[in-house]
């Protein structure tokens, strides 16, 4: 038996746990609940992910050769060869 029913249509809410991260979901309208201190981890989560990607960023940029942040057209991230690595945000609300 579901612990929450949706505020919109009274439906149970789907629970889902992604990343430490445990969202009630209502599967009719879609909407998305946070307990408490879930939006702290979500926002900590993101921010993780950002720190990371520029440090990447300057990781390329010294084995190319350039200070981190010249501005080269040659290297700008749109111009990255492969698929581009799905954020972790996003994989979150993917359901």
């Amino acid at each position: 038996m579901p612990l929450h029913t949706s505020p919109i249509d009274g439906t149970a809410m789907r629970q889902i746990r992604r990343y430490g991260i445990e969202l009630d979901v209502c599967p009719t309208s879609g909407g998305v609940w946070l307990d408490k201190g879930e939006l702290e981890k979500l926002i900590a989560l993101v921010a993780d992910e950002a720190v990371e990607s520029v440090e990447a960023d300057v990781e390329r940029s010294r084995k190319a050769g350039r200070p981190y942040g010249e501005d080269d057209d040659d290297f700008d991230d749109h111009r990255r060869r492969g698929r581009k690595r799905r954020s972790r945000f996003m994989d979150i609300f993917d359901f």
